[in-house]
């Protein structure tokens, strides 16, 4: 009787992690489905397009920034990845080694099928954990910033803090960089995140 129940405990145990793990795939789909699209911000702009990259993940993006800055403007590229691990909605996110070459990828997704692990950099450490706000109808993610070192823009190392929301209709985030010592180098003084309305 006490092996039936054991087994029992442990059939149901099991029975709550598959569960939990498909409550997460289920969750990954619905971000993945918002993410796609172009934003607009105040001085910025941000689109994400799925590309096909099955040996990082089924779920990856590639995305570029547009920045205004000094009356010119900047174009900053990433790979992001979005995959479930532990029962967590975990993002990767990856440098190009060369980013002129994927200078069309907005308008031609396609140019990524010939992407291979050789033009990836992965920023390691700075994976964000995402979870769903089924109040507010939107996903939040976020990095753990002890484990980031990151380029800070014109200058060295160091370690970034990351934010992150999204909803259907926009997408928002915050990059504020720290030395070793806990002082802020860049960023917003407060955690607002800087909001950018789906076109």
């Amino acid at each position: 009787m006490v092996e039936r129940a054991v087994a029992l405990c442990a059939l149901l145990f099991l029975a709550a992690c598959s569960g939990t793990a498909d409550l997460r795939k289920a969750e990954l789909a619905e971000l993945a489905g918002w993410l796609p699209g172009n934003y607009e911000g105040a001085d910025a702009s941000i689109a994400f397009v799925p590309i096909y990259a099955p040996f990082i993940s089924d779920n990856v993006f590639f995305t570029e920034e547009t920045r205004l800055r000094a009356g010119r403007g900047e174009v900053s590229q990433r790979i992001v990845a979005f995959e479930v691990i532990d029962k967590q909605i975990v993002q990767a996110s990856y440098l190009l080694a060369d980013p002129a070459r994927w200078r069309a990828g907005l308008q031609h997704p396609d140019l990524f099928k010939g992407l291979m692990e050789a033009d990836l950099k992965l920023l390691a450490g700075c994976e964000m954990l995402w979870v769903k706000d089924k109040e507010h109808s939107r996903f939040v993610g976020a990095n753990d910033r002890k484990s980031c070192r990151s380029s800070r823009p014109g200058s060295g190392l160091a370690f970034l803090d990351s934010r992150a929301e999204i909803t259907a209709d926009d997408y928002a985030r915050s990059e504020r960089y720290f030395d070793a010592a806990g002082r802020q180098l860049a960023g917003a003084q407060d955690e607002t995140l800087d909001r950018f309305r789906r076109q």
